[in-house]
């Protein structure tokens, strides 16, 4: 099942934004749900070995002069293998919000000051002996998103195959035509409906349009 805003807003409110864990898994979760990212936009399969080519590095974020607004570059994807062209793809900044990926990129950027800037743009905690900040993890990152979840009183086990891309385009696909989301997912066709998962109210639509037409041959 996708992750909803009604879920992120119950489990953004679960982050401990005074530690460095808590603003480092608020922001890719964010990111990735209001930008349709990848998972190998946000993340690296290993620590040690993270794409150099997909992965957002900090160098790929650019806030606005307001601040209102962060235009994130794209330097390979799906559609960019050769480096032939950037997509810049813009988030909405929502003020006093819990759901805020401006705000939330922000402090964490702040709060990871002093990184290089080529390093893989999402970093977590390391381990053991080394310390300091590594690469994010998937499975990092789907660890965190299921705590949150049940801190938040929801079903853990539902968010086992996390894709902030599928999460994002299915709340999408109830608010704006899908010219908009293929443009901000950079499709070149149909194909991100497929991503989509539809709920019981939106699956009800066609049988009672059926239903609606049948009265009127009654």
């Amino acid at each position: 099942m996708p992750i909803t805003l009604e879920d992120l807003s119950r489990m953004s409110q679960e982050v401990d934004r005074s530690t460095v864990a808590g603003r480092v898994l608020r922001a890719p979760i964010l990111v990735g749900f209001y930008g349709l990212f990848r998972k190998d936009n946000l993340t690296a399969g290993k620590a040690h070995a993270w794409n150099a080519r997909g992965a957002l590095v900090r160098e790929d974020i650019l806030f606005s002069e307001r601040g209102d607004t962060v235009w994130i570059r794209i330097r390979h994807s799906k559609t960019i293998q050769c480096g032939e062209r950037y997509r810049w793809v813009p988030l909405v900044a929502v003020p006093g919000s819990d759901l805020c990926p401006v705000e939330a990129l922000r402090v964490y950027m702040l709060a990871t000051v002093g990184m290089r800037d080529d390093a893989q743009l999402f970093q977590m905690e390391g381990k053991g002996k080394r310390g300091g900040l590594v690469p994010m993890t998937r499975a990092a990152l789907v660890v965190g998103i299921k705590s949150m979840a049940e801190k938040a009183g929801l079903d853990s086990s539902r968010y086992a195959g996390h894709s902030p891309r599928r999460d994002g385009a299915t709340a999408a696909q109830r608010l704006v035509d899908k010219l908009y989301i293929k443009l901000q997912g950079d499709w070149k066709s149909d194909c991100w409906e497929r991503y989509c998962e539809l709920d019981e109210e939106q699956r009800l639509i066609l049988p009672a349009a059926f239903a609606e037409a049948a009265k009127e041959l009654s």
